[in-house]
């Protein structure tokens, strides 16, 4: 399968042609200046990765484009989305879009404190 590769500046990702199809899928009625933001956030558990429609961009974010879709990626998030590659999956348990490759917390230890994050 055919992957778009993007080196930007700190962000280094792959997006599979089908995650772009089905970003511009959902992008098709939100108009121009909205694009997908990428973020990772920390918890105690390791990192969680996100994807959300935005139509801001902030001071410290890098905006690509790839194949027509706006990428949005804010400078914490850019260091650990290192190597990833964003697909589009159809599991028995629904379908949707998944980060692979995401490297584990620093941490090294599992999620037992129980507060979710």
């Amino acid at each position: 399968m055919e992957r778009i590769i993007c080196h930007v500046d700190r962000l280094d990702i792959e997006v599979t042609p089908l995650a772009v199809r089905k970003m511009k899928e959902a992008l098709k009625d939100a108009g121009e200046s909205v694009g997908v933001r990428i973020f990772v956030s920390e918890g105690c558990c390791g990192p969680s990765y996100g994807l959300a429609l935005d139509d801001q961009v902030n001071g410290d974010d890098i905006v690509l484009n790839v194949d027509g879709v706006k990428f949005l990626v804010d400078s914490f998030s850019a260091e650990r989305l290192r190597g990833v590659v964003l697909d589009y999956a159809s599991t028995p348990y629904g379908e949707g879009f998944v980060v692979k490759g995401a490297r584990p917390s620093s941490g090294g230890h599992g999620c037992s404190c129980g507060c979710g994050h």
